[in-house]
């Protein structure tokens, strides 16, 4: 696979990413000038991997991967040890990022549809699937008042507002990709939370029956 780079030798590409590591300035710029291409093109091949069902928003991933970059001081950036050109070092480092990134998505997709799951239906009408329904649902609205403050924002905004993970970014400030992966952790609480009453109240039903 052709990989785009700059024209640079070995030894300048390593002086380069000492500079880019440090902070300093012109660098940066070099950097935005020669390289965002690279990091597009590893993005549009993670995504003829993964092919996720929901829209995305190529320049959002591509900035939240210059923002993962940069976000260590500059340890990431001092591990590039010249042994390639800096683009084909950056187009893995992206590659796995972005791969890491779309199959945190389609499980954040999964793990969503199992918590949601557990909402009513409001197609079906007897009275004893509203009653379990209303059941359900009240236990999905214990578990999510034992999370924390800022997560209950976060249910809210998604599954109150409606708003989806670009709004709710705007919303509070955020990384779009930090705010898919806020999400995808608050549904695995929920579903432990769950899972976990619903242990308890089948041994409570089990100990119930072994004392007839």
């Amino acid at each position: 696979m052709q990989v785009a780079r700059s024209d640079t030798t070995a030894p300048d590409d390593l002086a380069f990413a000492r500079a880019l590591a440090a902070g300093e300035a012109s660098a940066v710029l070099a950097f935005e000038g020669r390289y965002r291409a690279v990091i597009r093109h590893s993005l549009s091949c993670a995504l003829r991997r993964w092919r996720p069902e929901a829209p995305v928003e190529p320049e959002d991933l591509v900035q939240d991967f210059v923002g993962f970059l940069f976000s260590d001081g500059g340890r990431r950036l001092r591990s590039f040890a010249g042994r390639a050109s800096f683009g084909s070092w950056l187009y893995t480092v992206a590659l796995r990022y972005f791969q890491r990134q779309l199959a945190r998505r389609v499980r954040d997709r999964r793990t969503d549809e199992a918590v949601l799951a557990r909402l009513p239906d409001t197609g079906r009408h007897s009275p004893e699937f509203e009653t379990a329904a209303a059941e359900d649902a009240e236990r999905l609205r214990a578990a999510v008042r034992t999370l924390p403050e800022i997560d209950r924002l976060y249910v809210r905004l998604f599954f109150v507002e409606g708003l989806n993970a670009s709004e709710v970014a705007r919303t509070l400030g955020k990384g779009t990709s930090a705010v898919r992966m806020r999400k995808m952790r608050i549904l695995e609480r929920l579903k432990k939370t769950l899972e976990a009453q619903d242990a308890r109240d089948t041994a409570a039903v089990s100990s119930r029956g072994g004392r007839r």
